[in-house]
């Protein structure tokens, strides 16, 4: 029994679990930035987008982007707003948001690389 080679498989099998975890996390992060730089830009590009449609293709779309009746949402949205976070503070939240998440990938990037450099040199 080669105790060493135990080892190291055991060694290469923690390692190999620890980087699947960073990928999936990695995973994640991207549809969570996804999500977010939607939220902060999607309303600018609609609006350019929707003055080149017909009010009924607007609404159509409209449905598709938030599933729901898109005047209830407008009516809850500025319900919300005329209680809530002003538009500013809405977009400097989405920024900061962003720049997490960023970070976040990058740190899991460095991860995998450590992970994928220990198991190259294992």
């Amino acid at each position: 029994m080669d105790v060493r080679e135990i080892a190291r498989e055991q060694r290469r099998r923690q390692v190999l679990d620890a980087l699947e975890f960073e990928r999936n996390r990695e995973a994640a992060l991207r549809v969570s930035l996804e999500h977010t730089a939607a939220d902060l830009e999607g309303a600018s590009i609609d609006e350019a987008v929707f003055a080149q449609m017909t009010g009924e293709e607007v609404e159509i779309v409209r449905s598709a982007l938030v599933g729901t009746d898109f005047e209830l949402e407008e009516e809850l949205d500025e319900e919300w707003l005329s209680f809530g976070p002003s538009e500013d503070e809405l977009r400097a939240d989405r920024t900061e948001e962003i720049a997490r998440l960023e970070a976040e990938l990058e740190a899991c990037r460095r991860r995998q690389a450590a992970f994928e450099r220990y198991l190259d040199l294992l």
